[in-house]
Protein backbone atom coordinates (compact mmCIF):
# COMPACT_ATOMS: atom_id res chain seq x y z
CA UNK A 1 0.00 0.00 0.00
CA UNK A 2 1.28 3.61 -0.85
CA UNK A 3 1.32 6.24 1.54
CA UNK A 4 -0.96 9.05 1.81
CA UNK A 5 -0.80 12.79 3.79
CA UNK A 6 -3.38 11.12 6.15
CA UNK A 7 -1.72 7.25 6.71
CA UNK A 8 -0.81 8.18 10.25
CA UNK A 9 -4.24 8.32 10.85
CA UNK A 10 -5.32 5.01 9.44
CA UNK A 11 -6.81 3.56 12.11
CA UNK A 12 -9.40 6.42 12.44
CA UNK A 13 -9.69 6.61 9.05
CA UNK A 14 -11.46 3.40 8.57
CA UNK A 15 -13.50 3.93 11.38
CA UNK A 16 -14.87 6.72 10.15
CA UNK A 17 -15.57 5.13 6.41
CA UNK A 18 -17.41 1.97 8.44
CA UNK A 19 -19.33 4.55 10.57
CA UNK A 20 -20.28 6.64 7.39
CA UNK A 21 -20.66 4.31 4.31
CA UNK A 22 -19.47 6.34 2.30
CA UNK A 23 -15.87 8.21 1.10
CA UNK A 24 -17.44 12.22 1.22
CA UNK A 25 -19.06 11.82 4.50
CA UNK A 26 -15.75 9.79 6.14
CA UNK A 27 -13.49 13.14 4.32
CA UNK A 28 -16.24 15.83 6.08
CA UNK A 29 -15.74 14.24 9.46
CA UNK A 30 -12.31 13.99 9.33
CA UNK A 31 -12.17 17.63 8.47
CA UNK A 32 -13.90 18.37 11.26
CA UNK A 33 -11.56 16.50 13.69
CA UNK A 34 -8.60 17.83 12.16
CA UNK A 35 -8.64 21.09 9.99
CA UNK A 36 -5.52 21.62 8.95
CA UNK A 37 -5.95 18.65 6.72
CA UNK A 38 -7.38 18.94 2.91
CA UNK A 39 -10.45 20.07 2.15
CA UNK A 40 -12.89 17.38 2.02
CA UNK A 41 -12.70 16.59 -1.73
CA UNK A 42 -8.87 16.10 -1.71
CA UNK A 43 -9.59 13.70 1.35
CA UNK A 44 -12.11 11.87 -0.20
CA UNK A 45 -9.13 9.92 -2.92
CA UNK A 46 -6.68 9.84 0.51
CA UNK A 47 -9.31 7.62 2.51
CA UNK A 48 -9.97 5.75 -0.90
CA UNK A 49 -6.55 4.71 -0.96
CA UNK A 50 -6.39 3.92 2.85
CA UNK A 51 -9.45 1.99 3.03
CA UNK A 52 -9.09 -0.33 -0.50
CA UNK A 53 -5.18 -0.32 0.63
CA UNK A 54 -5.91 -2.21 4.06
CA UNK A 55 -7.53 -5.03 2.13
CA UNK A 56 -5.21 -8.44 1.21
CA UNK A 57 -5.88 -10.59 -0.92
CA UNK A 58 -4.47 -13.54 0.70
CA UNK A 59 -5.17 -16.13 -2.24
CA UNK A 60 -3.37 -13.87 -4.58
CA UNK A 61 -0.21 -13.70 -2.03
CA UNK A 62 -0.04 -17.40 -1.79
CA UNK A 63 -0.58 -18.19 -5.45
CA UNK A 64 2.73 -15.54 -6.09
CA UNK A 65 5.38 -16.88 -3.33
CA UNK A 66 4.25 -20.46 -4.95
CA UNK A 67 5.01 -19.07 -8.10
CA UNK A 68 8.14 -17.71 -6.82
CA UNK A 69 9.02 -21.07 -4.86
CA UNK A 70 8.36 -22.82 -8.52
CA UNK A 71 10.35 -20.77 -10.34
CA UNK A 72 13.34 -21.23 -7.74
CA UNK A 73 12.68 -24.55 -7.36
CA UNK A 74 13.91 -24.32 -11.47
CA UNK A 75 16.41 -21.98 -11.03
CA UNK A 76 17.95 -24.25 -8.26
CA UNK A 77 17.80 -27.59 -10.65
CA UNK A 78 19.34 -25.65 -13.47
CA UNK A 79 21.82 -24.43 -11.67
CA UNK A 80 22.79 -28.07 -10.27
CA UNK A 81 22.72 -29.66 -13.25
CA UNK A 82 24.52 -27.18 -14.90
CA UNK A 83 27.56 -27.32 -12.21
CA UNK A 84 27.55 -31.04 -12.87
CA UNK A 85 27.65 -30.69 -16.68
CA UNK A 86 30.63 -28.21 -15.61
CA UNK A 87 32.62 -30.78 -13.42
CA UNK A 88 31.99 -33.70 -15.76
CA UNK A 89 33.03 -31.91 -18.68
CA UNK A 90 36.11 -30.53 -16.84
CA UNK A 91 37.11 -33.99 -15.79
CA UNK A 92 36.28 -35.44 -19.51
CA UNK A 93 38.29 -32.55 -21.17
CA UNK A 94 41.40 -33.21 -17.99
CA UNK A 95 41.43 -36.85 -18.93
CA UNK A 96 41.21 -36.17 -22.66
CA UNK A 97 44.40 -33.41 -22.87
CA UNK A 98 45.91 -36.31 -20.17
CA UNK A 99 45.84 -39.20 -22.69
CA UNK A 100 46.71 -37.31 -25.88
CA UNK A 101 49.55 -35.86 -23.68
CA UNK A 102 50.92 -39.50 -22.56
CA UNK A 103 50.30 -40.76 -26.62
CA UNK A 104 52.08 -37.90 -28.03
CA UNK A 105 54.97 -38.86 -25.99
CA UNK A 106 55.07 -42.68 -26.73
CA UNK A 107 54.83 -41.37 -30.51
CA UNK A 108 57.62 -39.36 -29.41
CA UNK A 109 59.76 -42.51 -27.92
CA UNK A 110 58.56 -44.73 -30.49
CA UNK A 111 59.61 -42.52 -33.23
CA UNK A 112 63.20 -42.54 -31.67
CA UNK A 113 63.15 -46.25 -32.58
CA UNK A 114 63.26 -45.26 -36.07
CA UNK A 115 66.62 -46.69 -36.66
CA UNK A 116 66.64 -49.50 -34.47
CA UNK A 117 67.98 -52.82 -36.60
CA UNK A 118 64.67 -55.00 -37.93
CA UNK A 119 64.82 -58.11 -40.06
CA UNK A 120 63.61 -57.16 -43.48
CA UNK A 121 62.89 -58.89 -46.48
CA UNK A 122 59.98 -61.73 -47.44
CA UNK A 123 58.50 -63.91 -44.77
CA UNK A 124 59.05 -68.22 -45.64
CA UNK A 125 55.36 -68.89 -44.40
CA UNK A 126 57.14 -72.84 -43.87
CA UNK A 127 59.68 -71.52 -41.75
CA UNK A 128 59.37 -72.54 -38.58
CA UNK A 129 58.33 -70.21 -35.39
CA UNK A 130 58.93 -69.29 -32.07
CA UNK A 131 56.06 -68.52 -29.17
CA UNK A 132 57.58 -66.54 -26.14
CA UNK A 133 55.09 -66.95 -23.66
CA UNK A 134 55.56 -63.96 -20.70
CA UNK A 135 53.27 -64.01 -17.83
CA UNK A 136 53.66 -63.56 -13.93
CA UNK A 137 56.85 -60.91 -14.48
CA UNK A 138 55.73 -59.10 -11.34
CA UNK A 139 57.45 -55.76 -12.05
CA UNK A 140 57.76 -53.62 -8.91
CA UNK A 141 57.85 -56.60 -6.25
CA UNK A 142 61.12 -56.93 -4.58
CA UNK A 143 61.90 -60.33 -3.29
CA UNK A 144 65.46 -60.46 -0.91
CA UNK A 145 65.79 -64.12 0.13
CA UNK A 146 69.00 -66.21 0.77
CA UNK A 147 67.81 -68.34 -2.59
CA UNK A 148 66.48 -65.30 -4.94
CA UNK A 149 66.59 -61.47 -5.65
CA UNK A 150 64.35 -59.61 -7.82
CA UNK A 151 64.30 -56.15 -8.40
CA UNK A 152 64.05 -54.03 -11.93
CA UNK A 153 67.70 -54.66 -12.13
CA UNK A 154 67.31 -58.46 -12.10
CA UNK A 155 64.06 -58.56 -14.37
CA UNK A 156 66.61 -56.49 -17.03
CA UNK A 157 68.61 -58.88 -16.37
CA UNK A 158 66.55 -61.82 -16.83
CA UNK A 159 64.35 -60.83 -19.65
CA UNK A 160 67.48 -60.13 -21.34
CA UNK A 161 68.60 -63.93 -21.01
CA UNK A 162 64.84 -64.90 -22.28
CA UNK A 163 65.67 -62.98 -25.41
CA UNK A 164 69.32 -64.60 -25.79
CA UNK A 165 67.85 -68.19 -25.22
CA UNK A 166 64.98 -67.44 -27.86
CA UNK A 167 67.38 -65.76 -30.26
CA UNK A 168 69.71 -69.00 -30.18
CA UNK A 169 66.60 -71.57 -31.05
CA UNK A 170 65.56 -69.60 -33.47
CA UNK A 171 68.46 -70.02 -35.00
CA UNK A 172 68.52 -73.27 -35.06
CA UNK A 173 65.57 -74.18 -36.31
CA UNK A 174 65.78 -71.37 -39.17
CA UNK A 175 62.89 -69.59 -37.38
CA UNK A 176 61.40 -66.00 -39.08
CA UNK A 177 58.57 -65.32 -37.27
CA UNK A 178 58.03 -65.20 -33.07
CA UNK A 179 54.75 -64.62 -31.67
CA UNK A 180 55.23 -62.88 -28.02
CA UNK A 181 52.11 -63.95 -25.56
CA UNK A 182 51.78 -61.34 -22.89
CA UNK A 183 49.87 -63.95 -20.25
CA UNK A 184 49.20 -61.54 -17.66
CA UNK A 185 50.33 -60.61 -14.04
CA UNK A 186 52.61 -58.23 -15.60
CA UNK A 187 52.85 -55.71 -12.28
CA UNK A 188 52.64 -56.67 -8.60
CA UNK A 189 49.77 -56.40 -7.10
CA UNK A 190 49.45 -54.15 -3.97
CA UNK A 191 46.14 -54.87 -2.42
CA UNK A 192 47.94 -56.83 0.78
CA UNK A 193 50.30 -54.94 3.34
CA UNK A 194 53.04 -57.74 2.35
CA UNK A 195 52.73 -56.40 -1.27
CA UNK A 196 52.81 -52.93 -0.60
CA UNK A 197 56.08 -53.62 1.95
CA UNK A 198 57.89 -55.40 -0.93
CA UNK A 199 57.14 -52.93 -3.71
CA UNK A 200 59.95 -51.14 -5.27
CA UNK A 201 58.15 -48.13 -6.08
CA UNK A 202 54.71 -47.10 -6.57
CA UNK A 203 52.26 -49.09 -9.44
CA UNK A 204 51.72 -45.62 -11.86
CA UNK A 205 56.15 -45.39 -12.08
CA UNK A 206 56.00 -49.06 -12.25
CA UNK A 207 54.17 -49.30 -15.38
CA UNK A 208 56.75 -46.94 -16.98
CA UNK A 209 59.69 -49.04 -15.75
CA UNK A 210 57.92 -52.03 -17.46
CA UNK A 211 57.36 -50.54 -20.57
CA UNK A 212 60.69 -49.62 -20.94
CA UNK A 213 62.34 -53.07 -20.86
CA UNK A 214 59.48 -54.71 -22.67
CA UNK A 215 60.57 -52.40 -25.52
CA UNK A 216 64.25 -53.14 -25.21
CA UNK A 217 62.95 -56.66 -25.03
CA UNK A 218 60.90 -56.83 -28.30
CA UNK A 219 63.38 -54.38 -30.34
CA UNK A 220 66.01 -57.05 -29.10
CA UNK A 221 63.76 -59.76 -30.74
CA UNK A 222 62.83 -58.01 -33.57
CA UNK A 223 66.22 -57.04 -34.55
CA UNK A 224 66.19 -60.72 -35.75
CA UNK A 225 62.59 -61.96 -36.41
CA UNK A 226 59.25 -60.78 -37.70
CA UNK A 227 57.30 -60.34 -34.34
CA UNK A 228 53.68 -60.32 -33.84
CA UNK A 229 51.81 -59.96 -30.07
CA UNK A 230 48.83 -60.82 -28.43
CA UNK A 231 48.06 -60.34 -24.56
CA UNK A 232 45.06 -60.75 -21.82
CA UNK A 233 44.98 -59.87 -18.46
CA UNK A 234 45.78 -61.98 -14.82
CA UNK A 235 44.34 -61.84 -11.87
CA UNK A 236 47.06 -59.72 -10.02
CA UNK A 237 47.81 -56.48 -12.26
CA UNK A 238 43.96 -55.56 -11.94
CA UNK A 239 43.31 -52.05 -11.00
CA UNK A 240 40.52 -52.84 -8.86
CA UNK A 241 39.99 -54.95 -5.63
CA UNK A 242 37.69 -57.40 -7.17
CA UNK A 243 38.21 -59.62 -9.74
CA UNK A 244 36.13 -59.14 -13.00
CA UNK A 245 35.60 -61.53 -15.92
CA UNK A 246 33.61 -59.28 -18.14
CA UNK A 247 35.74 -57.44 -20.99
CA UNK A 248 35.20 -53.45 -19.33
CA UNK A 249 35.82 -54.89 -15.70
CA UNK A 250 38.75 -57.44 -16.54
CA UNK A 251 41.00 -54.99 -18.92
CA UNK A 252 40.74 -52.22 -16.30
CA UNK A 253 44.29 -53.64 -15.64
CA UNK A 254 47.92 -52.79 -15.68
CA UNK A 255 48.14 -55.48 -17.89
CA UNK A 256 46.10 -53.80 -20.63
CA UNK A 257 47.75 -50.53 -19.58
CA UNK A 258 51.20 -51.49 -20.20
CA UNK A 259 50.22 -53.81 -23.73
CA UNK A 260 48.30 -50.72 -24.99
CA UNK A 261 51.40 -48.00 -23.93
CA UNK A 262 54.13 -50.37 -26.10
CA UNK A 263 51.30 -51.02 -28.61
CA UNK A 264 51.32 -46.77 -28.84
CA UNK A 265 55.05 -46.67 -29.19
CA UNK A 266 55.40 -49.08 -32.34
CA UNK A 267 52.62 -48.11 -33.87
CA UNK A 268 54.78 -44.84 -34.53
CA UNK A 269 57.16 -46.50 -36.07
CA UNK A 270 55.20 -47.60 -39.02
CA UNK A 271 56.93 -51.42 -39.16
CA UNK A 272 54.82 -53.89 -40.39
CA UNK A 273 57.44 -56.43 -38.96
CA UNK A 274 56.29 -55.58 -35.59
CA UNK A 275 52.30 -56.43 -35.14
CA UNK A 276 50.15 -55.60 -32.02
CA UNK A 277 46.47 -57.61 -32.32
CA UNK A 278 44.05 -56.46 -30.24
CA UNK A 279 44.25 -57.04 -26.46
CA UNK A 280 40.93 -59.72 -24.82
CA UNK A 281 40.41 -59.40 -21.72
CA UNK A 282 40.41 -63.26 -20.48
CA UNK A 283 41.23 -65.56 -23.43
CA UNK A 284 42.83 -65.21 -26.76
CA UNK A 285 43.52 -67.38 -29.80
CA UNK A 286 45.87 -67.92 -32.60
CA UNK A 287 47.02 -70.24 -34.92
CA UNK A 288 51.05 -70.54 -36.16
CA UNK A 289 51.21 -73.54 -39.00
CA UNK A 290 48.99 -76.87 -37.47
CA UNK A 291 48.81 -75.48 -34.08
CA UNK A 292 45.78 -73.53 -32.49
CA UNK A 293 46.48 -71.92 -29.24
CA UNK A 294 44.65 -71.29 -26.49
CA UNK A 295 46.12 -67.94 -24.05
CA UNK A 296 44.98 -67.76 -21.09
CA UNK A 297 46.72 -66.24 -17.52
CA UNK A 298 45.54 -69.51 -15.75
CA UNK A 299 43.48 -68.69 -12.71
CA UNK A 300 40.91 -70.62 -14.33
CA UNK A 301 42.47 -73.68 -14.92
CA UNK A 302 44.34 -76.55 -13.53
CA UNK A 303 47.68 -77.49 -15.62
CA UNK A 304 47.99 -80.20 -14.00
CA UNK A 305 44.65 -81.46 -14.61
CA UNK A 306 43.89 -83.04 -17.72
CA UNK A 307 40.23 -83.64 -17.93
CA UNK A 308 39.71 -79.80 -16.93
CA UNK A 309 42.22 -79.27 -19.91
CA UNK A 310 40.33 -81.32 -22.18
CA UNK A 311 37.06 -79.45 -21.02
CA UNK A 312 38.16 -76.03 -21.97
CA UNK A 313 39.23 -77.77 -25.69
CA UNK A 314 35.88 -79.21 -25.91
CA UNK A 315 33.78 -75.98 -24.79
CA UNK A 316 35.82 -74.33 -27.83
CA UNK A 317 35.54 -77.99 -29.83
CA UNK A 318 31.38 -77.16 -29.36
CA UNK A 319 32.37 -73.86 -31.37
CA UNK A 320 34.47 -75.07 -34.22
CA UNK A 321 37.43 -74.44 -33.01
CA UNK A 322 39.92 -77.20 -32.66
CA UNK A 323 42.31 -76.27 -30.05
CA UNK A 324 45.79 -78.40 -30.14
CA UNK A 325 47.52 -76.40 -27.12
CA UNK A 326 46.68 -74.21 -24.15
CA UNK A 327 49.12 -71.85 -22.74
CA UNK A 328 48.78 -70.31 -18.95
CA UNK A 329 50.70 -69.24 -16.12
CA UNK A 330 49.54 -68.21 -12.53
CA UNK A 331 51.08 -70.82 -10.54
CA UNK A 332 54.69 -70.34 -10.51
CA UNK A 333 55.85 -73.63 -11.77
CA UNK A 334 56.47 -74.94 -15.18
CA UNK A 335 54.51 -77.44 -17.09
CA UNK A 336 55.09 -78.64 -20.31
CA UNK A 337 52.96 -81.39 -21.54
CA UNK A 338 50.92 -82.86 -24.83
CA UNK A 339 48.13 -79.93 -24.62
CA UNK A 340 48.99 -77.72 -21.82
CA UNK A 341 51.46 -76.02 -20.80
CA UNK A 342 51.87 -73.31 -17.39
CA UNK A 343 54.95 -70.67 -17.44
CA UNK A 344 56.45 -70.28 -14.26
CA UNK A 345 57.53 -66.50 -13.54
CA UNK A 346 60.28 -64.00 -14.06
CA UNK A 347 60.36 -63.58 -10.39
CA UNK A 348 61.13 -66.81 -9.19
CA UNK A 349 60.33 -67.78 -5.25
CA UNK A 350 58.92 -65.04 -2.51
CA UNK A 351 58.78 -64.65 0.31
CA UNK A 352 54.77 -65.65 0.68
CA UNK A 353 55.65 -68.88 -1.62
CA UNK A 354 58.54 -69.97 0.89
CA UNK A 355 56.72 -69.55 3.58
CA UNK A 356 53.53 -69.41 3.52
CA UNK A 357 52.81 -71.87 0.99
CA UNK A 358 56.07 -73.83 1.28
CA UNK A 359 56.25 -73.54 -2.45
CA UNK A 360 59.68 -73.41 -3.92
CA UNK A 361 60.23 -71.87 -7.63
CA UNK A 362 62.55 -71.19 -9.91
CA UNK A 363 62.39 -67.96 -12.52
CA UNK A 364 61.75 -69.47 -15.49
CA UNK A 365 59.40 -68.66 -18.83
CA UNK A 366 58.61 -71.39 -21.65
CA UNK A 367 59.86 -71.01 -25.26
CA UNK A 368 57.60 -73.44 -28.08
CA UNK A 369 58.81 -74.31 -31.57
CA UNK A 370 56.34 -74.45 -34.00
CA UNK A 371 57.15 -76.33 -37.44
CA UNK A 372 54.70 -77.74 -39.63
CA UNK A 373 55.52 -81.08 -38.11
CA UNK A 374 54.75 -80.33 -34.90
CA UNK A 375 55.15 -78.41 -31.53
CA UNK A 376 58.02 -78.90 -28.85
CA UNK A 377 58.47 -77.34 -25.30
CA UNK A 378 61.23 -75.43 -23.93
CA UNK A 379 62.00 -74.58 -20.46
CA UNK A 380 64.10 -71.27 -20.31
CA UNK A 381 65.84 -71.39 -17.01
CA UNK A 382 65.68 -67.51 -16.09
CA UNK A 383 66.97 -67.94 -12.49
CA UNK A 384 71.19 -67.22 -12.65
CA UNK A 385 72.02 -63.94 -14.28
CA UNK A 386 75.28 -63.74 -13.58
CA UNK A 387 77.71 -62.43 -16.08
CA UNK A 388 74.09 -61.13 -18.25
CA UNK A 389 73.92 -58.17 -19.49
CA UNK A 390 70.42 -56.43 -18.56
CA UNK A 391 68.52 -54.26 -20.31
CA UNK A 392 69.00 -49.97 -19.70
CA UNK A 393 67.13 -49.75 -16.60
CA UNK A 394 69.87 -47.28 -14.40
CA UNK A 395 68.89 -44.27 -14.95
CA UNK A 396 65.52 -44.79 -15.30
CA UNK A 397 65.52 -46.24 -11.74
CA UNK A 398 67.06 -43.07 -10.54
CA UNK A 399 64.25 -41.20 -12.12
CA UNK A 400 61.43 -43.16 -10.44
CA UNK A 401 63.45 -43.17 -7.26
CA UNK A 402 62.80 -47.33 -7.44
CA UNK A 403 64.35 -49.38 -4.40
CA UNK A 404 66.73 -52.56 -5.43
CA UNK A 405 66.90 -55.53 -3.50
CA UNK A 406 70.72 -54.46 -2.85
CA UNK A 407 69.27 -51.62 -1.26
CA UNK A 408 67.15 -53.71 0.76
CA UNK A 409 69.57 -56.10 1.47
CA UNK A 410 71.99 -53.13 2.88
CA UNK A 411 68.64 -51.98 4.81
CA UNK A 412 68.24 -55.29 6.08
CA UNK A 413 71.70 -56.19 7.55
CA UNK A 414 73.13 -52.33 8.40
CA UNK A 415 70.32 -51.01 9.70
CA UNK A 416 70.66 -47.16 10.02
CA UNK A 417 70.17 -45.15 13.65
CA UNK A 418 67.53 -42.61 13.27
CA UNK A 419 66.87 -42.05 16.92
CA UNK A 420 69.18 -43.36 19.90
CA UNK A 421 67.28 -43.70 23.36
CA UNK A 422 69.47 -43.41 25.95
CA UNK A 423 68.26 -44.82 29.74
Amino acid sequence: MSMTPISHLHDEVVELYEAYGSYLGAATELHKRHPYLAKPNQLRSYIKTEVNGAVVDYETIEANVQLAKANQRLSDKNRIAAKSFREHARIENAVTAYNEAIIAELSLHGAALGDCPRRTGPLDPTAAALVVHLSDNHFNELVNLPTNRFDFEVAAKRLALLAQKAKLLGKAYGVERVVVFFGGDLMNSDRRLDELLAMSTNRARATLLAVHLYKQFLMDLRADFFVDCFGVTGNESRAKDNLGWVDVVATDSYDFTIYAMLQAIFDATEDQGMRFHDFQANEVIFSIHNETFLGLHGHQVNATDQKKCQAIIGKYGAKGVKITHILCGHIHATVVSDYVSRNASLVGSNAYSEEALGFISKAAQNIHIVTPQGLDGFKADLQNVDGVDGYEIISKLAQYNAKSADKAHLAMYEPKTIIQVVI
